[in-house]
């Protein structure tokens, strides 16, 4: 079951929510779990991504998910790119494209390639949104709301920062119990084009900002794929005093071609994609890891919530067993919607 129809435009999926099975009758309490102060009904949710509004939130809900993340929103509206936007693929560098999609994929085994380019509906309806995903879940459920600044033309760091606080803001008043500042998206103001968390110094603006703004108010980063643990360690360090934790790791860039060699996303901007799914996990897991070994050597104190390739009960246990404040899911959300009951029940 795949619940998001690739033939179909982000548009009409967003319109579309699945019809996803009722609440089991017998979902059993989740494992205690604590995030952010906030007792939470299980340790496996959702992360940015899946969810792009009430609706889907609201369906997926019902299944004992315990974070609930809404897709990322932006301070203006912005279309996502035309189809495709979604294709399975091969891990590699460049990452091969399948010829179509297999008819009964196995969810446990899915990886594929994400190309939306980061869409978000107009702001006074999302805001309006966020406050209906709110009121759907229930007080063992947290809401997570994803926010990215945007770079306007012959604007600069400062500019962006400034931006990313406005969302920000206007994420925290809408009902989200968690601000998620996602910092693993193109960063086109310098002069040299690169993800945001790439550069430590804007990021640490960024969250700077945030956290001066919301006050108290819960905020988490989240992070891509750094070059070293080197770099992953100087930019948790920078970033660490501002935030109330981190989730990582948001999947890997690569280019992804068909079998010709052509690209499998046609159009400007779409040289890279974002991979995720089970082939990321082992380069995903490396990372949360690394985190977790710094926490517990005393760097700093904040939750981390792993999400990355995690397609499978043993896998979301494995990064709980290893520290990991929750198990996010993200392609396992869409092709195996009743992870988090199945993850309930292997008690």
């Amino acid at each position: 079951m795949i619940t998001y129809r690739l033939g179909r435009s982000f548009a009409w999926n967003a319109g579309h929510p699945p019809k996803l099975p009722a609440r089991p009758r017998k979902l059993p309490a989740g494992p205690p779990a604590f995030v952010f102060g906030r007792r939470v009904e299980c340790p496996v949710g959702i992360a940015a991504g899946p969810l792009p509004n009430a609706q889907w939130i609201q369906a997926y809900a019902r299944l004992g998910y315990g974070l609930l993340t809404y897709k990322t929103v932006r301070t203006v509206t912005r279309q996502a790119f035309l189809q495709p936007n979604l294709v399975f693929c091969r891990l590699g560098d460049p990452s091969t494209a399948a010829a179509k999609a297999p008819r009964n994929p196995d969810p446990a085994t899915v990886t594929w390639a994400v190309s939306l380019g980061l869409p978000s509906a107009d702001p006074d309806e999302w805001r309006a949104d966020v406050k209906r995903a709110r009121s759907r879940l229930g007080k063992e459920q947290l809401l997570i709301v994803s926010v990215a600044g945007t770079p306007m033309p012959g604007g600069d760091g400062e500019q962006l920062a400034e931006d990313y606080v406005r969302c920000a803001q206007w994420a925290a008043e809408a009902g989200a119990d968690v601000v998620e500042v996602h910092l693993s998206c193109p960063n086109t103001t310098g002069e040299h084009p690169q993800m945001i968390f790439e550069d430590k110094a804007l990021s640490g603006r960024i969250v700077q900002r945030v956290r001066r703004a919301l006050g108290s108010h819960p905020v988490i980063a989240k992070l891509g794929a750094t070059t070293s643990p080197r770099a992953l360690h100087e930019l948790a360090t920078r970033l660490a005093p501002w935030l109330d934790g981190f989730i990582l790791v948001n999947g890997l860039q690569r280019r992804v071609v068909k079998e010709t060699g052509v690209p499998a996303f046609p159009g400007s901007g779409r040289e890279l994609a974002g991979v995720s799914g089970a082939a990321v996990y082992d380069n995903c897991r490396v990372q949360v890891q690394e985190l977790i070994a710094w926490r517990k050597a005393g760097a700093w104190n904040r939750a981390i919530l792993a999400v990355g390739g995690i397609t499978t009960v043993e896998r979301a246990r494995e990064m709980l067993e290893a520290g990991a404040d929750a198990a996010m899911v993200a392609t396992a959300a869409l092709v195996d919607p009743l992870l988090a009951a199945r993850f309930r029940r292997s008690r």
